[in-house]
């Protein structure tokens, strides 16, 4: 009896073992996967902060939707947007003021935000004289692919369960065929 107390211990600890370490690398990924939507917006953001008080050229504005790209929000001392490269339902869209107190606070931010339901952008918001530039962009190819990838980790903790599960069980059998009279 000890044994089988033993495998079946051995088995659950191999089975916390292996759905830690899917876990974690769906952690690991996702996170890596969100941050990496941070880098176009940044570097829209900086570009735009290196043109503010000049007379930039009018860019043309684009609606804000899940496919929409790489777009640049300036924002007055009044937390009002005095320009920018898209709008939504056509007017330039407002950020949260906590995203814009803290970049006046702390000299940029960086936060998903949603501004309606069903459309998610990654943005980065940095200040300088007064002024706060927000630049993002859609969350939904980066979402996408954490779907996928949280299928594929999905698909391989399934797999190496299904393999201690066979394992255990044919321990299991062997002992037991072990313990029958005339069986060696």
């Amino acid at each position: 009896m000890m044994t089988g107390m033993r495998r079946t211990i051995g088995w659950l600890a191999a089975a916390a073992v292996v759905t830690l370490v899917f876990g974690s690398l769906y952690i690991a990924f996702q996170q890596s996967g969100r941050r990496s939507a941070n880098v176009a917006p940044a570097a829209a953001a900086a570009a735009q902060l290196q043109l503010l008080g000049t007379s930039a050229p009018a860019v043309p504005r684009v609606e804000l939707t899940p496919d929409s790209g790489v777009f640049v929000i300036v924002y007055g001392t009044d937390d009002n947007p005095e320009t920018g490269t898209a709008t939504l339902h056509g007017v330039l869209p407002v950020v949260p003021s906590g995203v814009l107190d803290t970049a006046r606070r702390s000299g940029g931010d960086a936060v998903t935000w949603q501004p309606e339901p069903g459309l998610r952008m990654a943005v980065i918001a940095r200040s300088s004289a007064g002024k706060v530039v927000v630049a993002g962009q859609s969350l939904a190819p980066y979402e996408a692919t954490d779907t996928l990838v949280m299928a594929y980790l999905a698909l391989g903790w399934f797999g190496c369960v299904l393999v201690l599960g066979a394992g255990f069980a044919a321990s299991v059998l062997l002992g037991q065929r072990q313990r029958q009279p005339g069986i060696t």
